[in-house]
């Protein structure tokens, strides 16, 4: 037996009135335009420009990331923008023991080419490296030798060790951790540290509240933000950010066409997503545009809105 899932409520979710709007490039009678007043009413989406949504643009995992921070964030009783990424978060530092700093760099210092590496044998000991000028090197280890030092991440204390003229490049200075080291500090601000975004970075608030509030756990490590998200990318964020309450089924669906994905048969239940065509097919590899995603951020703001599907079996 083949289960097929329609859309059966669509018309009536795309017959709803349409609020007034200031975007010249969203028309009064576009299926997406009453989603789109909603969402920016809900501070969920806003304009690419002065009087533009820019609807058919494709989303980017910036955006899908930002806005499931943002559902998150109301869901967890936050009000208004989402909360500023602490000024400290993405940079480092070494330091004296006694504070004075030492040097400076932050997550996207390729001026510096850090680099970090651990020893094979025991104790697993971190050497980080970092380029410096000539004059620094003089400055950081006048003697030739090792100086004591601490490592700074995130403005924390993480690691305390020495610091020396690395043997490979005399531009290059070695911090080396102490052999009885506890990484535990270290891996945790490590986590937080490589992700952050320069200073400037639009999703750098989101990203840093996505990243403190478990959001980015299930994410890949080397999440590329700035490209064409998925449907996808779409689902596994949404079911990261959403309480178990916004989700709660309205459909029976057991199985889709194309995918097993948990994240995807969720939003199905709930009536947030539906198939891109009759058999209900996921599509989890598409990408998607701006109305689109407003759309589907209405249906969770909105549970009026959520479709409910009507599923049917064939031989």
């Amino acid at each position: 037996m083949k289960r097929r899932i329609a859309a059966a409520g669509l018309a009536l979710a795309l017959l709803l009135p349409c609020r007034a709007l200031a975007f010249s490039d969203v028309p009064e009678g576009a299926w997406y335009a009453d989603s789109v007043a909603l969402c920016v009413e809900k501070s969920l989406l806003r304009g690419t420009g002065s009087d533009t949504f820019s609807p058919e643009g494709a989303v980017t995992l910036a955006e899908v990331m930002t806005v499931a921070a943002r559902l998150h964030y109301s869901a967890s009783g936050g009000q208004g923008d989402l909360p500023q990424a602490p000024e400290d978060w993405g940079t480092g530092a070494v330091t004296t023991p006694a504070g004075a700093p030492l040097l400076r760099f932050d997550t996207c210092d390729l001026d510096r080419d850090l680099t970090y590496r651990f020893d094979t044998e025991s104790p697993r000991r971190l050497h980080l490296y970092l380029t410096v000028t000539e004059a620094e090197r003089r400055a950081l280890t006048p003697a030739g030798g090792a100086a004591s030092a601490v490592l700074i991440l995130n403005g924390r204390q993480v690691l305390t060790g020495s610091l020396a003229p690395a043997e490979d490049n005399t531009t290059r200075v070695e911090f080396t951790a102490d052999p009885s080291s506890d990484y535990t500090a270290f891996n945790k601000e490590l986590s937080a540290f490589l992700p952050a975004p320069a200073t400037g970075k639009w999703y750098r608030n989101a990203l840093w509240y996505a990243r403190e509030h478990g959001l980015l756990d299930s994410q890949p490590e080397e999440a590329a933000f700035e490209d064409p998200a998925t449907r996808g990318d779409l689902a596994s964020w949404l079911c990261s950010a959403l309480p178990a309450e916004a989700l709660a089924p309205i459909n029976q669906v057991d199985v889709l066409p194309d995918t097993v994905d948990r994240a995807a048969l969720a939003l199905y239940r709930a009536g947030i997503l539906t198939g891109v065509d009759e058999s209900g097919a996921f599509a989890g590899d598409r990408g998607l545009t701006r109305a689109e995603l407003a759309v589907v951020l209405a249906r969770i703001v909105d549970p009026e809105r959520r479709i409910t599907l009507v599923s049917s079996t064939s031989p």
